[in-house]
């Protein structure tokens, strides 16, 4: 009788335990679900486009798929691609969705391929999304407009009295004559500079500071071109066209994100060339001990 007891309260035991836990692992499941939606729901109304029904199908779908790891594997595959797609839609590339399918079905089901076939692949790739993505800028209107302008203001400039023009394209004036040797390449150049959009407005400046130095090898083409035009003491206005400057891509602010030069614009820089950087002195070389010579046998 006694044993039969036992057992009735180790049976009755179990189910209090299978009870318990089944009702945790609902709870758990309850709880990330809601929080999951929520945070999903908070994202969207950041987000107009968001389409909830398709989202909620998409999530049901990796869910309930009955090849999940598969079919959850391309689900990312495909987020991954199309990140890569939205950002080259956003610099205003036309992405084909039909072809890329079409391709990726007979690349994916197709004989099988060595490494030396997928990095020259991948080269072909990244060769023609850059030419597709500076092709986008410069046919932006906004690319255009700036481009259009900035030749007009070379050509106006180029006319006035004191101007001269380099075989390059760019057109400077001499405001003030320095002496001695032109600059040369290899010169790290302490510079005074503004830089101005066409319109007039600053972009930037060294005003109130020390002079900078430039390394030719690390500015603008136009900028190093109008350096070793110049002598120490020179001061210069040069007017630099967009293909010597920063061409269709512009140039943004690393620190905000904002745009501080748009794309295909023509720059007005003053420049004031102060004189040669100082040398940095040579490192001294290291003390390597030199090893004694053998002994001589007699």
């Amino acid at each position: 009788m006694a044993m039969v007891v036992i057992m009735a309260l180790a049976t009755t035991g179990c189910n209090e335990k299978a009870e318990k836990g089944t009702a945790l692992n609902d709870s758990l499941s309850e709880t990330l679900g809601e929080f999951a939606g929520k945070i999903v729901n908070f994202q969207s109304q950041r987000d107009s486009t968001l389409d909830k029904d398709l989202f909620l199908k998409g999530v049901q779908d990796a869910l309930n798929a009955d090849t999940a790891r598969s079919y959850q594997s391309g689900l990312n595959f495909a987020m991954q691609i199309m990140a890569d797609v939205q950002r080259m839609e956003q610099e205003g590339v036309k992405f084909s969705k039909t072809l890329f399918i079409n391709k990726f079905k007979a690349a994916f089901k197709g004989d099988s391929i060595n490494e030396q076939e997928l990095q020259e692949l991948q080269m072909t790739y990244q060769s023609l999304a850059q030419r597709a993505i500076n092709e986008a800028k410069a046919n932006s209107p906004k690319a255009k407009a700036n481009l259009e302008e900035g030749k007009k203001f070379l050509e106006k400039k180029a006319k006035e009295n004191g101007y001269k023009k380099t075989a390059s394209g760019i057109v400077y004036k001499v405001t003030k004559e320095g002496a001695g040797e032109n600059f040369k390449e290899t010169d790290k150049v302490l510079v005074n500079y503004v830089g101005k959009h066409i319109n007039g407005q600053e972009f930037d400046s060294n005003k109130g500071q020390e002079p900078v130095p430039f390394d030719m090898k690390g500015v603008i083409p136009g900028f190093a071109e109008m350096l070793k035009l110049m002598k120490p003491g020179d001061k210069v206005e040069v007017i630099i066209p967009s293909e010597l400057a920063y061409g269709v891509d512009g140039k943004r602010n690393p620190m905000t994100g904002q745009e501080n030069i748009g794309p295909n614009e023509t720059l007005i820089f003053e420049m004031e060339a102060v004189g040669k950087a100082p040398q940095e002195p040579a490192k001294p070389e290291a003390n390597v001990p030199v090893p004694a010579p053998a002994p001589q046998g007699k």
